[in-house]
């Protein structure tokens, strides 16, 4: 009778076994497809952060040619305007054509773009996150910042020009006669250009201080776009780690 008894119980436990049994695969498959579907969901997490480095990688190296050219025009700005404020002051001018080159370029604006339309998307879209490394994150954070003040700076400088440099210009000097000489075309004798040209535009204070603060501006944008062009490559160095 007591070995009756115990085969039920003995079913009883092989069922229980089973059953446990079988809960375990149904956990482990689950475990096992949430660790799939966590591996796939990285994996086109991945493809789209290396899609957006590559793009902020395309982007900055167009700003560094970009750089390169306005840090060498702002150089240029700045021994062209230094030399017409000295003769402002009483220098003796002894190369008319070189003077008519000068005060034309006065005239020239050049500007900072700065291609940053992949991380503007970034941002916009709240999809920052997805640039997993903390410091190339910092550093477009940063540059962020310093668009900002070279946008500032552009928009002060523009106003001072037109108010300044522009309106005195076309007041005081015939920028068709000069143009020629500026190109190279022609000479400034060619041109009937003297120094007489340019007592007017001498004799302007807003002319001249025009020029001061155009400059001062210059001087300060050179660092600035050197600092942009330097943070720039560090971020595409940082890509260039992360993606290889």
């Amino acid at each position: 009778m007591e070995n009756n008894k115990s085969k039920p119980a003995s079913r009883t436990g092989k069922y229980f076994k089973y059953a446990i049994g079988e809960i375990l695969l149904v956990v482990m498959g689950i475990l096992i497809a949430l660790q799939v579907n966590n591996w796939n969901v990285d994996r086109v997490q991945r493809i789209s952060e290396v899609k957006y480095l590559n793009n902020i990688k395309l982007d900055l190296q167009k700003d560094l040619a970009s750089l390169s050219y306005q840090i060498d025009f702002r150089n240029e700005k700045v021994k062209r305007l230094e030399k017409l404020i000295n003769q402002i002051n009483g220098l003796a001018v002894d190369d008319i054509d070189e003077l008519a080159k000068n005060v034309f370029f006065t005239l020239m604006e050049e500007r900072f773009t700065p291609n940053n339309s992949t991380y503007t998307e970034l941002a916009s879209s709240g999809n920052l996150s997805l640039i997993s490394n903390d410091s190339i994150k910092k550093l477009l954070l940063e540059l962020e910042e310093l668009y900002k003040t070279n946008n500032f700076g552009i928009d002060h400088e523009l106003f001072e020009y037109r108010e300044y440099i522009s309106k005195p210009m076309f007041k005081f000097t015939n920028t068709d006669q000069l143009f020629p000489v500026y190109s190279g075309d022609k000479t400034a004798s060619e041109q009937n250009i003297s120094i007489e040209n340019f007592q007017g535009l001498f004799q302007s204070p807003e002319y001249k201080n025009g020029l001061v603060i155009s400059n001062l501006m210059s001087m300060d944008f050179i660092p600035l776009y050197k600092n942009i062009q330097s943070k720039s490559q560090k971020i595409i160095d940082l890509i260039d780690e992360d993606i290889e």
